[in-house]
C-alpha cells in the first residue's frame, strides 16, 4: 500500500488510545498516587464533578516518565504531558476538564534510604466533559454490559452514527465511557510529533 494510501486509511478511521506497557519488567505503573480522602470514588472517565485537593502528587519512576507523554499509573487516569494535550488541541477542540499534577521522584539514593524528591509538573490529568452518543447499536459488534441496558461490554467492531471525520480528536462514547479514543486526524498529528507511550488500537 502507498504513503498516501495509507494515510488516507489513518484518516478515516478511529482508535483506542492506549497505554504503551512494552517496557515492563517487574512493575505494571509508571506512576502512583499520593492517596488522599475520597480518591478511591475518582473515576474521570466519568462526567462526575469532582472536588479535588488542590495539590495531586504521584510517586514516580523518572527515568520512564521522561520518555513518555503517556504514563501507566494505578489509578487509570487519563494522565498526558502538556505537549500532548497542545498537540491534540491543535486538531480541534473538545470539552475537558485540566487537572495540574505534581510528579515526584521515588528513586532512592545514597545509602541513608532518602528520596530523590525531584518534582516533574510537565502532566496534567485529563477529564473530558462531553460523551459522543455516536455509537450504532445496528451496525456495531459488541457484548452488551451485563448490569446497565445503555452500556457495552467490550466491542468488536465500531461503527458510529455520524461520518468519522467529524469526530473530536480526543473522546469518549457514552456507550463505552471506560475507553480513551482519538480521531485518524488526532493519531497523525500524535505521530508526526514524536509523542511517545501511546498505542493506538484499532477497533
Amino acid at each position: 500500500m502507498e504513503g498516501n494510501e495509507i494515510t488516507e486509511e489513518i484518516l478515516h478511521k478511529n482508535y483506542i488510545l492506549n497505554w504503551d506497557s512494552s517496557h515492563f519488567v517487574d512493575l505494571d505503573a509508571d506512576a502512583w498516587l499520593v492517596k488522599f480522602s475520597g480518591y478511591e470514588n475518582i473515576q474521570l472517565a466519568l462526567l462526575k464533578e469532582y472536588n479535588l485537593p488542590e495539590k495531586i502528587e504521584f510517586d514516580a519512576i523518572f527515568d520512564v516518565i521522561q520518555r513518555s507523554d503517556f504514563p501507566i499509573n494505578d489509578v487509570g487516569w487519563s494522565i498526558m504531558s502538556q505537549k500532548m494535550l497542545d498537540i491534540l488541541l491543535s486538531v480541534g477542540s473538545f470539552p475537558h476538564r485540566v487537572i495540574p499534577l505534581v510528579m515526584v521522584d521515588c528513586e532512592v539514593i545514597g545509602r541513608g534510604g532518602k528520596r530523590s524528591e525531584k518534582e516533574d509538573h510537565r502532566f496534567v490529568a485529563v477529564q473530558l466533559l462531553e460523551h459522543l452518543d455516536i455509537f450504532d447499536w445496528e451496525k456495531s459488534i459488541y457484548k452488551p454490559h451485563p448490569r446497565l441496558p445503555n452500556r457495552v461490554y467490550s466491542i468488536d467492531t465500531l461503527v458510529l452514527k455520524k461520518p468519522q471525520d467529524n469526530c473530536r480528536p480526543l473522546f469518549r462514547l457514552s456507550a463505552y465511557p471506560s475507553k480513551l479514543f482519538v480521531s485518524g486526524k488526532a493519531r497523525m498529528a500524535l505521530e508526526q510529533a514524536g509523542i511517545r507511550g501511546v498505542v493506538f488500537e484499532e477497533i
